[in-house]
C-alpha cells in the first residue's frame, strides 16, 4: 500500500510503500496511541506508522481468519476506553459473522464475534459494508451493516461495552444491493441513513432512538459505485446540511445538492 504526503497546494508526494498480501479496505486510526497515525486492513493486516508517511512491518489482526477472509473493516472507540477498536465482516449463509475487535492496548486486539445467521435472526446472512456511528445519541457506538446478495442493511445498536444488539432490518426493495451511507441529511442533528439500490438511493430519515421513518428515493445515476458525503454549495459548516456525490462506474460524478432550508 502507498502513502503520500500533502505538499499543501494539491499535490502529492509518495513517501512510502508497505508491502502487504492483500490490501482491501483501509482503516486509519493510532491503535497503539503513540501519537501516529497506523492502518488496518480487510485483508487481515495491521501495520504502526513511523511518523512520517512510512510503516512498519504488518502484522496479522487475527491469529485465523474466517474461511472466506474479510469483506470490510470500519474503526471507533466501541467501549469507551480512549483505544481505537475495529469491525470486520464475513463470509455468507453459515459463516457470516461479525468481529468485534476491542483494543487490548498492548498492541493486539481481544476478538468477539456476532453470528448473523442464527435462526433467531431475520438478518440477510451476507455482512458487507460496515459504519459505526452512534444512532441513538446515547453516547456508543452502532453499527450499520449492508449486505450483499440478498440486498438491505440491518442496525446494531451498541451497549458501549462491546456488545451489539440486532435492531431494525432494512430490506433491498428494488433487488439490487449497493453501497450504504450514514449522514444528517435534513440538518435536524440526528443520523440518517442511506441505502443505494441501482441507480435509486433510498434515504431513510433517523427519529433519534436508532430506528428510522419508510424511504424516499432519488436518482443518483445510471450505475453508480458509491455514495459519499461533501459540503459543495459553499453553505455554512454549521448548517449541517451534506451535499452527495455519487462516482458512477460508467464513468463521470453525479453530485446531489441539499436543498433542505
Amino acid at each position: 500500500m502507498n502513502a503520500y504526503l500533502g505538499n499543501g497546494n494539491g499535490t502529492f508526494t509518495l513517501a512510502g510503500s508497505t508491502p502487504l498480501s492483500y490490501v482491501g479496505f483501509v482503516a486509519v486510526a493510532d491503535f497503539n496511541r503513540d501519537g501516529k497515525l497506523d492502518f488496518a486492513t480487510s485483508g487481515n493486516q495491521m501495520a504502526l506508522g513511523n511518523g512520517d508517511g512510512t510503516f512498519q512491518m504488518p502484522v496479522a489482526l487475527v491469529p485465523n481468519r474466517p474461511v472466506t477472509g474479510f469483506n470490510n473493516i470500519a474503526t471507533g472507540d466501541i467501549n469507551g476506553d480512549g483505544w481505537p477498536d475495529l469491525v470486520l465482516t464475513s463470509g455468507e449463509e453459515e459463516y457470516a459473522t461479525i468481529w468485534v475487535l476491542l483494543n487490548n492496548q498492548h498492541g493486539g486486539f481481544t476478538v468477539n464475534t456476532i453470528l448473523t445467521c442464527q435462526k433467531s435472526f431475520s438478518t440477510p446472512c451476507d455482512p458487507s459494508e460496515v459504519i459505526l456511528a452512534d444512532l441513538n445519541g446515547d453516547g456508543n457506538l452502532d453499527l450499520v451493516v449492508g449486505q450483499t446478495g440478498i440486498g438491505g442493511m440491518v442496525v446494531y445498536l451498541g451497549d458501549g461495552k462491546g456488545g451489539f444488539t440486532q435492531g431494525q432490518v432494512f430490506s433491498d426493495t428494488l433487488d439490487a444491493p449497493g453501497t450504504i451511507m450514514v449522514a444528517d441529511v435534513n440538518g435536524d442533528g440526528i443520523p440518517d441513513l442511506g441505502l443505494m439500490e441501482a441507480g435509486t438511493l433510498g434515504i431513510y430519515l433517523g427519529k433519534g432512538n436508532g430506528t428510522f421513518y419508510a424511504p424516499f428515493y432519488i436518482g443518483a445515476g445510471p450505475l453508480p459505485g458509491d455514495i459519499l458525503t461533501a459540503n459543495l454549495h459553499g453553505q455554512s459548516p454549521t448548517a449541517g446540511l451534506p451535499d452527495l456525490v455519487a462516482p458512477d462506474n460508467t464513468g463521470g460524478v453525479m453530485v446531489l445538492i441539499n436543498t433542505t432550508k
